[in-house]
């Protein structure tokens, strides 16, 4: 654990990074009273939501797991399917970019 002063990020599988706006004071017992709202859309894992995403998603289409082209990073819902709601989150949250 880095102790001090730092940022502090947070990602997860299809959601960019998002970092906290000041500096966070970490302690020997960690750190308190963080949140995050992270962003949904990134199933290809490279912090920006795109066409490349959109090619990843449609790819997806229409399955659900165990189907041969399941992605798991296209169920930006976590519903077991990529549907019309997948495609739903990623174009309400197209072009964004994580931070850095």
């Amino acid at each position: 654990m880095r102790r001090g002063s730092n940022f502090v990020l947070a990602k997860s599988s299809h959601w960019l990074r998002q970092s906290t706006p000041t500096l966070i004071n970490i302690s020997e017992s960690g750190a308190a009273g963080l949140a995050y709202a992270l962003i949904n859309g990134d199933a290809d894992g490279d912090n920006a939501i795109t066409v490349f995403d959109y090619d990843l998603l449609s790819t997806a289409f229409d399955t659900t797991a165990g189907d041969p082209n399941w992605n798991e990073l296209a169920d930006f819902d976590g519903d077991g399917s990529v549907t019309v709601f997948d495609y739903d989150i990623l174009s309400d949250n197209f072009d964004l970019a994580g931070d850095e």
